[in-house]
């Protein structure tokens, strides 16, 4: 293990060597200038490093940054930065995911030590990742999600993982029953511990889909976005396909999600409300570079709308992708029965669309269940069994 601080100042380098030296065992301690930053790139890739960047030089610091992220033997803590929502954008953009603000000597050993433990996982295959965000409440995102997800696990042997992320308000376990006796609150609660073991205790199975859910809605609960950070991490080392259905509120936490997903589903109806807002979202989701990423969902398409697709997608400035004809009949009958909706009706025609382009043809990498013996821990439903309506 190889410890590599890049700054032009020499404090930094002794500074971090101090805090971290007499805590962690690392074969080699590398101080490095920004203009020799380029050596750790041949580093081998059974070299592990974990590369501390100077970040009161952002603007030497950045580029850095961007050459070294893409490299999965190392991980880099950023230092001196990350004070404003734009900043911390930027340098999810380059790919940081631990960010330190300050220099103190409790938060270095805390960020090192979530460093070291990505390490070892740094060889794994990480999961595909789909997010789901509506362009404003009430436009059936989750709806979306929910069996988009259910179905997806019906055309693979290896079980996809539904993350519902709006803590306050999510609907999936509703949708399918599926209420358990945990949720992902608990899983944030517990982040600093979270393992296989717990982790089996922690979600509840639907046919092949694993689902771990937000549970009753609970106003009180604040989490900062660190912790949804790494129960994602921990479940992308476990799935190979997470589908994340957002709350659409724009949180820091929602930010990393997106611009770690391989693909956004842009959930938005017809309604001017929802239009105007999908346009705003579509704006931000620009600035951020994520444009390529986007596919837009139009729900509740009807014969009568107004505007014609051609209109929609000059207000919202993306391109549509899918169109979901209205289908409260069928959720209503499939929410009532605890089952995933009906694959034959027309609007699960088209969500079965996007669950086939959530699959891959083939499967590259097969990761095993971190799930053992759920009926264990989790409560009897009439969802348990279900694999389809």
């Amino acid at each position: 293990m190889i410890l590599a601080t890049i700054s032009s100042e020499m404090a930094f380098h002794s500074d971090v060597c101090a805090c971290l030296d007499t805590r962690f065992r690392f074969d080699a301690v590398w101080d490095v200038n920004f203009d020799d930053a380029t050596r750790l790139q041949r580093l081998e890739a059974d070299q592990k490093c974990l590369c501390i960047i100077d970040f009161t030089d952002q603007a030497r610091a950045l580029p850095v940054a961007r050459m070294l992220s893409s490299r999965p033997q190392i991980v880099i803590l950023a230092m001196g930065c990350g004070g404003s929502r734009d900043e911390l954008l930027l340098l999810m953009q380059a790919g940081i995911r631990d960010v330190l603000p300050n220099f103190t000597a409790r938060d270095l050993i805390q960020a090192a030590n979530r460093a070291l433990a990505g390490l070892g996982a740094a060889s794994e295959v990480l999961g595909d990742l789909y997010a789901f965000v509506p362009a404003k409440p009430g436009c059936g995102t989750s709806t979306t999600a929910t069996y988009a997800a259910c179905m997806a696990s019906q055309l693979t042997e290896e079980p996809p993982l539904l993350l519902d992320f709006d803590v306050r308000l999510g609907v999936t376990t509703f949708l399918l029953k599926a209420e358990g006796n945990r949720t992902l609150v608990d899983a944030l609660q517990s982040v600093d511990r979270l393992d296989r073991d717990m982790w089996s205790g922690l979600v509840s199975q639907v046919g092949n889909l694993h689902l771990l859910g937000s549970g009753a809605a609970d106003f009180s609960q604040h989490f900062p976005a660190d912790h949804f950070r790494r129960v994602l991490d921990f479940a992308l080392r476990q799935y190979s396909l997470v589908a994340v259905d957002l709350p659409g509120s724009m949180e820091d936490y929602e930010c990393d999600v997106l611009v770690r997903a391989k693909r956004i589903l842009l959930v938005c109806t017809p309604d001017i409300g929802a239009l105007h807002v999908a346009r705003r979202k579509s704006l931000w989701l620009q600035d951020l570079k994520l444009r390529d990423k986007v596919s837009v969902v139009l729900n509740c398409v009807e014969r009568r709308n107004t505007l014609s697709v051609k209109e929609i997608e000059a207000i919202i400035q993306l391109p549509v992708r899918y169109l979901l004809p209205a289908g409260a009949k069928d959720i209503s009958k499939a929410v009532q029965r605890g089952h995933v909706l009906d694959p034959q009706c027309p609007l699960g025609l088209q969500i079965a669309t996007i669950a086939a382009e959530m699959v891959p043809a083939k499967q590259l990498v097969k990761k095993a269940s971190p799930v053992r013996r759920f009926v264990e821990y989790f409560s009897i439903n009439p969802a348990r069994n279900v694999r389809g309506a």
